[in-house]
């Protein structure tokens, strides 16, 4: 059994092409941008964290300083609903991030895509290039009998 090759133009052994690093630059891109989009929530984790830490600390020495159940109730009620609007504000904020990310990355991969069709175009008009539009004309004959054979044919179906 035999093995077709298939030549495409400029093809130099030992040579990497664009086209090749293609895929390891799609995922180069992508693992950026996963990294890069955890950097963001790891930080924003951060950020909301020590700002938590932070008004408990608050509120324990408030609360240590208060003298009434009452005010000790108070003060815990209204750290629970800004407890509430912080935690909507977190989930606010991770949307960004994430939505931010889904936009890029959808971005990228249409780019990508684009790209790939205009290298895939590129790469149909230049094999190609020298080749006649004999598909739908077929070949013209050599010979003289056969040329003259293939315009009667002609010749008679037009007058049909």
């Amino acid at each position: 059994m035999s093995e077709g090759l298939i030549a495409l133009p400029n093809d130099v052994p030992n040579t990497v092409r664009e086209h090749d690093a293609w895929p390891v630059n799609q995922l180069s891109d992508l693992a950026q941008l996963c990294v890069e989009t955890a950097g963001r929530i790891a930080e924003l984790n951060s950020k909301a964290i020590h700002a938590s830490l932070d008004e408990q600390r608050a509120v324990a020495l408030e609360a240590a300083n208060e003298c009434s159940p009452f005010g000790a109730w108070r003060l815990q009620t209204s750290f629970a609903l800004a407890g509430t609007a912080k935690a909507a504000a977190y989930w606010r904020h991770l949307n960004e991030i994430a939505l931010d990310a889904f936009v890029d990355a959808v971005g990228g991969a249409e780019s990508r895509i684009n790209s790939t069709f205009m290298a895939l175009h590129g790469s149909l008009d230049e094999a190609t290039s020298g080749v006649r539009a004999s598909l739908l004309l077929g070949d013209v004959p050599s010979t003289p009998d056969a040329r003259a054979r293939a315009a009667q044919i002609i010749h008679d179906s037009t007058r049909g």
